[in-house]
């Protein structure tokens, strides 16, 4: 049966949409949940949760296309802002009466007070005309999200500060005029927890994946100049003959590179050839392991070097580009010792006619 009532009347029985868009704000489809819409409101959420696994997949699996992961995020974001004004509508639906002030600006809300807050802390408390705790809150925040850039660590202050914003928004209106008090303590918490989860989220990305841009013609035909490439970095990798894998520059390297040479990178990538153990020489345009040759169907033309055996010691590695005649590598400066190395290039992810896999030990 639907909940009837005239506006301006409070009782504990009745939705109250601006509580509904609050929930609907943790997930789609949540705030349909609470006032009873239960097929739209599973609509809602699993549409979104389809939505977000194939933006995920598409972006960072190896094979995943990228352009299509991007273009996810678009009804995404628009299946989100439906999401709110609609757990409004239907709560407002669920009252029987036509609510005069969609913002409530004279009648003022504590739950609008809580939506506003968790836009950004502070300005539920300007809605409700504490300039002073607003301004502080507002202060805080932008400077916990400016000094975060720099000390990661402070991170964790931002969904404080927004939790704290929520509770207090909310609990400065009298006593009389609060629907649900017991609910704004659990709604402070998710708003905690949630922040704490997408920072967990954040640094996890960074932590395993970083994104490079190829700067020169090294690794042609593999790679272009120009390519974003997504690279999984783990302390446990150990690189295996075939990966490519990103490292940073030794000193001792840089001071062999040409004082002219235009490529400074601090970074390069090349493909593994020689592992730990591993005999590597270079006769007639053909690499050997072992004595054994090497057979590469992706370079871009057999060397035009010789190289006498070099022994590939404990926790180093003998990496080369595919483009072997104008590469600066191992066949120069000698191996790479495993600490310089960032991790394994997986994913061609930019431009969208070259996004693939370099999962593959013969790509």
């Amino acid at each position: 049966m639907p909940f009837i009532a005239t506006e301006g009347q409070t009782t504990e029985h009745f939705p109250e949409p601006w509580l509904a868009v609050n929930l609907s704000m943790f997930f789609p489809g949540i705030g349909q949940l609470y006032v009873g819409e239960n097929i739209r409101g599973l609509g809602f959420l699993c549409s979104q949760l389809l939505l977000i696994a194939i933006a995920v997949w598409s972006i960072f699996s190896p094979s995943g296309n990228t352009v299509t992961g991007v273009g996810c995020l678009f009804p995404i974001v628009i299946i989100y802002i439906g999401n709110l004004y609609d757990a409004y509508f239907c709560a407002q639906k669920q009252l029987k009466v036509q609510i005069s002030e969609k913002i409530p600006r004279i009648n003022k809300d504590p739950w609008f007070a809580v939506f506003l807050s968790r836009i950004l802390p502070g300005l539920g408390q300007l809605y409700l005309e504490k300039a002073v705790v607003g301004g502080l809150l507002l202060s805080l925040i932008i400077i916990c999200s400016s000094l975060a850039r720099i000390f990661s660590n402070l991170i964790v202050f931002i969904p404080i500060i927004s939790a704290v914003a929520c509770y207090h928004a909310f609990v400065a209106f009298p006593k009389s005029r609060r629907q649900r008090q017991g609910l704004i303590t659990v709604l402070a918490l998710f708003v905690l927890v949630f922040g704490l989860m997408g920072n967990s989220v954040h640094s996890w990305i960074e932590e395993n994946i970083e994104r490079f841009e190829i700067p020169s013609t090294s690794m042609l035909p593999t790679l272009q100049v120009g390519d974003g490439i997504f690279v999984h970095k783990s302390s446990h990798y150990s690189p295996q003959r075939g990966d490519m894998v990103v490292f940073k520059v030794p000193d001792s390297v840089k001071q062999l590179e040409d004082e002219e040479s235009k490529n400074k990178a601090e970074y390069f990538i090349k493909r593994v050839i020689g592992e730990p153990g591993q005999r590597v020489h270079i006769t007639n345009g053909m690499v050997y392991i072992n004595n054994q040759p090497l057979q590469e169907t992706y370079i871009a033309e057999p060397p035009n070097y010789e190289l006498e055996s070099v022994s590939v010691p404990t926790d180093s590695y003998f990496v080369m580009g595919d483009n072997r005649n104008n590469s600066f590598d191992s066949h120069i400066w000698g191996v790479l010792q495993q600490d310089y190395i960032v991790g394994q290039a997986y994913k061609i992810y930019w431009p969208p006619e070259r996004i693939r896999s370099l999962l593959s030990r013969s790509s």
